[in-house]
This record gives C-alpha cells, structure tokens and sequence, in this order.
C-alpha cells in the first residue's frame, strides 16, 4: 500500500510519483524546481524545452514561483508548427515564460482566479474537488514544493490550447 500523500497536493496524477528516487516528493523538495525538473520522467520535454530556451538562469534566480509544467504527453498533443516553433531559443523562451507565475500558488488560489504570466500572458485557474485547470489543461499532479518554487504537472501545454 502506497503511503498517503501530503495534504497540499492535489490531482489525479499525484499518486503516480515514485515513492523515493528521482522525480519523488523527497527528492524534487531538497532542490530548485530547476533540478526537480530534470529528473521528473514524465518531464524531458519541458527540460529540453528550457536548455533550448536558455533559461537556466532565470530558473536559477527564481523564488516563490509557480510553474506550470506540462508533461511529456502534452507536448506530443502539440501540431507539428506548433512542435517547430519551439524549436528556436525565441520561441522555447516565450513559452516557458508563459508557464510560469510569479507568485507561489496553492490549491486554493486556483479556484476561479486568473493570473498573468512572466511572458504576460493571462492564464485563467478553475476548479474545485481534484479537478483544477489552468488555460483549460489540467492539474495532474499540484502544489509540488520545490525549494524556490511550486510546480504543477498539467496534462496540456496550455499557452498553446
């Protein structure tokens, strides 16, 4: 039997992460969300995404943050323009901009609220129960304590829905 969660995380994927190792709530929590990233399975595209956006740094000098991290299965959803525009260092940037706001986000700051993102735009929170969504994707798994931010795992890239 797998062992309960921690109250501040909420979604249908949450009971997914591994128990220990890489990509747990353990290990994710020691590190910047940078770090927690790299080592989520179900996040290399959005790793990738960031080394081609260049924006290790900025990752690195966020504090009380909340990144919108869509999954592996949400980039494969992506149109293949869509695919190639992300491609450049101009186009990962603007949407890894677009995946991040600068305030530290819980569950109860998603219902029914919109938020404006670092690349400016306007991304609106719904939600009650376990079912919340940001730009209509959904959270999978939120509320991920990292040491400089809050990561949520969504099932669609949502600047691009």
């Amino acid at each position: 039997m797998a062992a309960p969660l921690p109250e501040n995380l909420f979604g249908p994927g949450c009971a997914a992460l591994p128990g220990d190792g890489p990509g747990s709530l353990a290990a994710m929590g020691t590190g910047p969300v940078l770090a927690a990233i790299d080592q989520a399975k179900d996040l290399t595209q959005l790793s990738a995404l960031i080394k081609t956006a260049k924006a290790k740094d900025m990752f690195d000098s966020m504090d009380n943050v909340t990144v919108f991290a869509p999954n592996d299965a949400a980039f494969a959803k992506l149109t293949d323009d869509q695919k190639k525009a992300l491609t450049t260092q101009p186009g990962a940037s603007d949407l890894v901009r677009r995946l991040i706001v600068a305030r530290d986000l819980r569950k109860a700051d998603l219902q029914d609220k919109q938020y404006t993102s670092l690349q400016g735009a306007v991304l609106g929170a719904t939600g009650s129960g376990e079912d919340y969504r940001i730009g209509g994707a959904q959270v999978l798994c939120g509320s991920i304590k990292t040491t400089n931010a809050r990561l949520a795992v969504l099932d669609t890239v949502p600047a691009l829905s």
